[in-house]
């Protein structure tokens, strides 16, 4: 009770001195203040956000740097059609499900560069917001521009470019967690700027946090992400991406989740040893040549690395399971190599009639060493582990037609061609698009649909352990959808209102069939899943400083059509998808006045269906569907300019984030505590 009269009266102190000054502000007349954005990754070309005709989201850097967001989910909670399911504390597994689909249907990339794992995996808990200038979310079938992965949408995040002096900006925050007194401490550093036709940002954090469980729960994130840019002349520029992520995360949970892990309920116990290492790395170097102004070439090269450890010794005296299995040991390598050149074409007038046309090339190259090591103590026992070395290609033909008619009526056509190695034939993704413009009452109506593909990951196609047989024969898993929407600006455009109905039909989805030893159990093309329903986004200027934005997802549908009779515990025919809420809800309240401003986020997320799972001795797991109940979170995040422009001082700001104001004891994943009440606070310095 302490704790939530303490957020009323935070909130209460941040909103009091802003009635009068609100009121002062209604008075003065002020120029109107456009909401509308450029979008890039929709059709790889700059398109007005009111010409675009799928469903989108735009969150710039300036929202990110209002809500003091650091990992990359914080800012992707609120988008419409998205929900986040962190395992545990900060680090765990972070999933997103877009449109109902998998985790592993959104391509995430970094400047048009895909950061999924080979088959689509991607864990949000890597990624942090450093140096990010924008993010974009596309949501629809998106294969016919990116290829496999991008069944639900994509996730791209655009680095900031270097302009104007040097601008170096220190940020320190340290905090502590309500549960435990965990210390929580993140420092970053930013240095951004230009020289002649040389253009650098640069983005360092570090990030230490003992999370939430008394036991083995620290998280540690060493992240430098940079952007280079050279820009000799005009027509001619070459822009150069790195990302590097070295993190560490002790996993004190064995099964199910902490809630059901202690030996005080019966679980194996909390594993004091048990931990994650991982050590990323992304290179790509961009080149874009238009030497006239209707002709533009784009070529990317891009290699990245992702070294996945997981290391649990054996600790009899800690868990049950310790003491049965011994320990275990795993690490994943892959790597890859990828290349795209696309070109566009330009024809005729924007004012009348243009035609845009993209042909484009892409190709792939993609390794997994994996090694697998299990028993009582080392040295293991022979023949008790695994290792797999393998590797697969992809290549690619794609095209696009733009067509703008009187800037009323626009056009998207594309097709796909992909020929991939663990294929059994060549897969073709087409997808249509269009808007049109109500001028008069500024309104865009719009429509799009399309095919979407995703590959089985390495592990489906090869895999070599004692358990599993490998499945060479998989078809891609594949997504029929569409949607029709409408945006409507009003007040001279400072209110944005999207509707979108959306639905998805998921087929040949690759799902485990476990079997009886000695027959081995095997991964089988039988899923079948539609989802449906509606997605609403507001963004308002309501006046000079203050800004709203809500957003509210609702599924009429998101079932299992077919399970091929495996009846497993996760999918079910006639039963709702796991970790999918029908109900999901946000706002953003954000305020700024000339030296302080707050920014408020509340998300409700309903009930939803889970899995648990839990360990009885002797030598008995359980495991049950049971419904994760719904919560709702408050968050703060606010600053106070200390000091501005002293000499080589360009800003001094006090900063404090507070997070789950209202100490909310709930579960994004089922088993799993999610943070309390936790606050952050410190200084940033811009020089």
């Amino acid at each position: 009770m302490v704790k939530k009269l303490a957020g009323f009266l935070l909130i209460s102190a941040m909103l009091a001195p802003l009635a009068p000054a609100w009121g002062q502000e209604e008075a003065k007349p002020e120029k109107p203040l456009v909401i509308d954005e450029v979008v890039v990754t929709a059709t790889r070309t700059e398109v007005p956000g009111k010409e675009t005709s799928v469903s989108y989201t735009v969150i710039t850097g300036q929202e990110i740097e209002d809500r003091q967001a650091i990992m990359a989910p914080e800012v992707l909670r609120t988008v419409p059609g998205v929900n986040i399911t962190q395992q545990g504390s900060r680090g765990g597994l972070t999933s997103l499900f877009l449109r109902g689909g998998n985790s592993n249907h959104t391509q995430v990339l970094l400047n048009g560069i895909r950061l999924n794992d080979a088959g689509g995996d991607f864990d949000f808990s890597s990624l942090t917001t450093d140096n990010v200038d924008r993010v974009e979310v596309i949501r629809g079938p998106m294969s016919a521009l990116y290829g496999a992965d991008a069944m639900s949408g994509v996730v791209n995040f655009v680095t900031r470019k270097g302009a104007g002096p040097p601008r170096l900006t220190l940020t320190s925050g340290w905090g502590v967690h309500s549960e435990t007194g965990g210390l929580i401490s993140e420092q970053r550093a930013s240095l951004m700027g230009a020289h002649h036709s040389f253009g650098y940002s640069i983005g360092f954090s570090r990030v230490d946090d003992q999370g939430i469980l008394r036991l083995n729960n620290r998280f540690a994130s060493t992240v430098l992400n940079s952007r280079l840019d050279y820009d000799p002349m005009e027509k001619l520029s070459f822009t150069f991406t790195t990302l590097m992520v070295d993190q560490r995360l002790g996993v004190p949970t064995e099964l199910g989740g902490d809630r059901f892990d202690p030996r005080s309920v019966g679980g194996p116990g909390l594993d004091p040893q048990q931990k994650n290492t991982r050590l990323d790395m992304l290179l790509g170097l961009t080149t874009r040549y238009q030497p006239y102004t209707w002709w533009e070439n784009f070529l990317t090269l891009a290699h990245s690395q992702r070294d996945r450890h997981f290391n649990d010794p054996r600790n009899p005296e800690f868990t049950e399971l310790d003491r049965l299995f011994g320990a275990f040991f795993s690490r994943n390598l892959e790597r890859r190599w990828s290349l795209d050149y696309h070109t566009n074409l330009r024809v005729g007038s924007r004012q009348s009639v243009e035609s845009i046309s993209t042909l484009g090339v892409a190709a792939r190259t993609e390794q997994l060493k994996q090694s697998l090591l299990f028993g009582p103590v080392p040295p293991f026992f022979p023949g008790s582990g695994s290792f797999l070395k393998t590797s697969r290609t992809s290549t690619a033909l794609y095209a696009q037609e733009q067509l703008k008619f009187w800037q009323r009526l626009f056009l998207t056509v594309g097709l796909r061609v992909e020929d991939n190695s663990v294929f059994d034939r060549v897969e073709v993704t087409p997808r249509a698009s269009a808007a049109f413009r109500i001028t008069e009452t500024d309104t865009t109506i719009r429509a799009a649909g399309g095919r979407a593909i995703k590959e089985p990951t390495f592990l489906e196609s090869f895999s070599r352990d004692q358990l599993t047989k490998a499945n060479p024969k998989l078809r891609p898993e594949k997504n029929l959808g569409w949607e029709v929407g409408a945006d409507q600006f009003l007040l001279q455009e400072r209110f944005k209102l999207s509707i979108s109905y959306f639905e998805n039909h998921f087929t040949d989805l690759i799902t485990f069939v476990p079997r009886t030893y000695p027959e081995l159990s095997s991964f089988e093309n039988i899923g079948a899943v539609r989802t449906k329903g509606l997605e609403f986004a507001l963004r308002a200027r309501l006046m000079k400083g203050v800004t709203l934005g809500a957003a509210y997802t609702y599924f009429t549908q998101f079932t299992v059509l077919d399970d091929g009779q495996v009846g497993g515990l996760f999918f079910q025919t006639g039963h709702h998808l796991l970790r999918r809420p029908r109900n999901n809800i946000s706002f953003i309240l954000d305020a700024k006045r000339p030296r302080w401003g707050f920014n408020l986020v509340g998300l409700y997320v309903g009930r939803r269906d889970d899995s648990m799972f839990t360990f009885q001795q002797p030598f008995t797991f359980q495991s049950a569907r049971v419904v994760n109940p719904g919560y709702f979170t408050l968050n703060l995040a606010a600053y106070y300019d200390l000091a501005q422009d002293l000499g080589q001082v360009k800003k001094v700001r006090l900063m404090v984030r507070a997070n789950n104001l209202l100490d909310r004891n709930y579960m994004e994943a089922f088993g799993y505590s999610s943070p309390r009440f936790h606050a952050v606070g410190g200084l940033q310095v811009v020089f």
